[in-house]
């Protein structure tokens, strides 16, 4: 893979560690430094003003703003509106003046640069001398109480003797830099409290500051709430700076202004009366209780620890569940790249890591589609289908995408949101939820694929027509394998949990057409999958074995990224794959295949794959490390890892990875723990890469923590509960707390 790691950040297993500041790597140390907690997210810029390029980026998940999508001619079926997470205010806004002159590090000279993100408490330290002055800045987002952002300021004489001066306030001027504009209007702007709406959705934000000591006073200006705090400082002496923020979003327009202030009022007037450092051991007690549940522990590779331990912190931090109206965007809340949206990664890759980790956000997750269902069917409606047609990306279930290509072919999006019912249920048996809403996920995703397929006039053959599956470098085929099977796969599913709740609940189940099971049967059963029994191979889609061949090693770097340097319809002219395609079907429904047509079809698609997305290299390395690739699974592995670490795609500037980075969770687990969950019950088959020298998962299944833990030949399996049966290399075992110990 000709890709290289930027090698800059400390590596230590517990933080993320710049000494010395690079002003060229200022955006990808900002979205490294990035903090949130589902509800908001901000950005690791600094407190105060930096003149440098920057990009102070505050966002609320699920608050946006629109715009209308145009065409140079408009054609039926194409989505219209597209809404994009904005830019919100900035609460930490901060100005410091050292004897009159401002703080700037684009401008002034600092000694001893230091920035630390502490994983393992989820806080953000920064420090630095300036004018005799040692500074030290501190800030979280708080675990625990969603709506409250903390800020501490340090200030100790180093030889300095004189007067300091600090302007803290909220500020809703920031430019949404994707759209080069201010999208807010201010009303209300009173004593450190200021409200603000956005201008299309209506949306308000409201946003109220205390400090640990009193203000000079309190003033406004256009879109800022400030207060003025004059501190002298004498030789030798150090003093602390405190704020809170209180942030609170309201999506409900029918709100009156008034109603939403004062009760806005009364919460933060509460919120305050809670210290700094009770709210920060409250948040520390999170992550403390986090790591000490579910913490994945490598021996001897001190890289790989540190950067799954960063993926694990940013999922946590991007998503866990408090609100099934959320969902997990590509960029999570560290940047405005991908617009907030929630696209197919979420049921695919980040549904299994928190199946394993917080079920009730998995759930959520799926609630999430089941709550914007009716946007689906409408969409259907476009699209002259039936049933429920999912968006390619989305925040408020309404298809956002202006890409024709990827809004309407990539239909393996809603095949996704029946295999995530299939998967949760499967593995956490939740009969609750599938029979009050998964049911009906099933019912209507069946439906849409059985109006959006047809048959071949050549052999009858079923199939699905003009798609594109999850490798977008070939658009407009046909008969895309991993979607056949995908879709294929839901039909029997949903047929076999309608049969179940005639017995079980026949009051609940969703309204069926008649005719409309056996019609599913028989079309799951006339679906093309094309199979080559002689070499064992899936054909990725019709053709495809016909294209013209390209060797991706052979490409030079000065053409990459190839969306960048590729004539954009010369991309679809080769069998070069952007991402796994077939080889991710068969990860997903691991047992339904032979480790001969696994390893006949990982040599084949993994040759011809450039992993131009960031989901790529993982499946890569599961799947290397099932076939016995350890060499190359090793490598994808740290890859995975250390994507934004060490900036592999050049693009952490934009922000994190959010979905790779549950991808490289399932690396772990799913990789190199062996972990299969497309049946009845856990199986495992674990391996020991030679570059550790052992390794330790824990994962939370069905109500109680299993861990699993590798090293001396030797792979031990412990339940702290009632034993449950786990297939372990092929063998069925009751794992309860007195374990189980295997050879590997």
């Amino acid at each position: 893979m000709a890709k290289e790691a930027v090698k800059y950040f400390g590596v230590d297993p517990w933080k993320i560690t710049e000494k010395g500041f690079d002003p060229e790597r200022s955006r990808v140390s900002e979205s490294i430094f990035s903090l949130g907690n589902e509800y908001m997210g901000t950005r690791g810029f600094f407190d105060e003003v930096y003149s440098g390029d920057s990009l102070k980026g505050n966002y609320f998940n699920g608050v946006w703003e629109d715009k209308p999508i145009t065409y140079f001619e408009h054609f039926k079926g194409l989505s219209e509106r597209c809404c994009f997470m904005i830019n919100a205010h900035n609460w930490i806004y901060t100005r410091i003046f050292v004897n009159g002159e401002e703080l700037d590090l684009n401008k002034c000279e600092v000694k001893d640069f230091y920035r630390e993100l502490d994983m393992k408490r989820g806080i953000v330290t920064r420090s630095f001398i300036w004018k005799d002055v040692k500074f030290t800045f501190e800030r979280f987002i708080s675990m625990t109480e969603r709506t409250v952002a903390a800020q501490k300021i340090e200030m100790e004489s180093v030889g300095f003797k004189g007067d300091i001066k600090i302007v803290a306030g909220s500020d809703f001027t920031p430019i949404h830099e994707e759209e080069n504009r201010n999208f807010w209007n201010e009303i209300f702007n009173e004593n450190g409290c200021i409200v603000a709406r956005t201008q299309s959705s209506g949306q308000r934000v409201y946003c109220k500051f205390g400090a640990n000591m009193a203000a000079d006073k309190y003033f406004a200006e256009e879109k800022k709430a400030c207060a003025e705090y004059n501190i002298t400082l004498g030789n030798g002496e150090k003093k602390v700076f405190e704020r809170l923020s209180i942030n609170i979003a309201e999506k409900d327009t029918s709100i009156a202004d008034d109603k939403f202030i004062a009760e806005c009022d009364i919460k933060a007037d509460t919120l305050l009366k809670t210290s700094y450092d009770e709210y920060k051991t409250a948040h520390e007690g999170f992550w403390a209780d986090m790591w000490n549940k579910l913490d994945i522990v490598i021996e001897g590779d001190e890289e790989n620890q540190q950067g799954v331990r960063f993926c694990i912190f940013n999922l946590h931090q991007t998503y866990h569940g408090e609100d099934g109206s959320l969902n997990v965007g590509a960029k999570g809340l560290t940047g405005e790249k991908y617009s907030g949206w929630t696209f197919w990664d979420s049921e695919t890759y980040c549904l299994p890591f928190y199946m394993f980790n917080n079920p009730q956000a998995a759930k959520n997750l799926i609630m999430y589609r089941y709550n914007t269902l009716q946007q689906a069917l409408e969409r259907a409606v476009e699209q002259d289908t039936k049933g429920a047609c999912y968006p390619m990306v989305t925040i408020d279930g309404t298809e956002s995408c202006g890409v024709w290509q990827h809004g309407n072919l990539e239909i393996h999006v809603t095949a996704a949101i029946a295999y995530a019912v299939w998967h949760y249920v499967t593995n956490l048996r939740d009969k609750d939820f599938l029979y009050n809403y998964g049911a009906r996920l099933l019912v209507e995703t069946s439906r849409y694929f059985a109006s959006r397929g047809g048959f071949s006039p050549k052999n009858g053959d079923f199939g699905l027509y003009g798609v594109m599956g999850p490798d977008e470098f070939h658009m407009m085929v046909n008969n895309n394998t991993y979607t056949n099977y995908m879709v294929k796969k839901m039909f029997l599913y949903t047929i076999e949990v309608i049969e179940e709740m005639k017995n079980e609940c026949p009051e609940l189940i969703p309204e069926i057409e008649d005719g409309e099971l056996e019609d599913w049967k028989y079309k799951a059963d006339k679906m093309r999958i094309s199979y080559d029994e002689e070499t064992k191979l899936f054909e990725q889609h019709d053709g495809y074995f016909d294209l013209p061949h390209i060797d991706v090693n052979s490409i030079s770097p000065d053409r990459v990224p190839i969306y960048r340097y590729w004539a954009y319809d010369s991309i679809f002219r080769v069998n070069m794959l952007k991402q796994p395609d077939v080889v991710l079907m068969l990860f997903f429904f691991s047992k339904d295949f032979t480790m001969e047509q696994k390893k006949a079809n990982y040599d084949y698609y993994e040759a011809r794959c450039f992993h131009e997305s960031s989901l790529s290299p993982s499946i890569h390395s599961i799947m290397a490390t099932e076939i016995g690739k350890d060499d190359q699974a090793y490598e994808y592995a740290k890859y995975a890892s250390r994507i934004d670490l060490d900036d592999y795609n050049r693009n952490t500037h934009q922000g994190l990875h959010i979905t790779s980075a549950a991808a490289a969770w399932m690396n772990i687990v799913y990789g190199f723990g062996g972990m299969r969950t497309d049946d009845e019950i856990l199986s495992f088959k674990p391996t020991l890469p030679k570059q550790w020298k052992g390794y330790q998962f824990k994962i939370l299944y069905r109500g109680k923590i299993l861990t699993v833990a590798i090293k001396d030949g030797k792979a031990k399996f412990v339940l702290d509960g009632e034993a449950e049966p786990i297939r372990i290399f092929d063998k069925e075992y009751n794992v309860g707390k007195e374990g189980i110990e295997v050879e590997i």
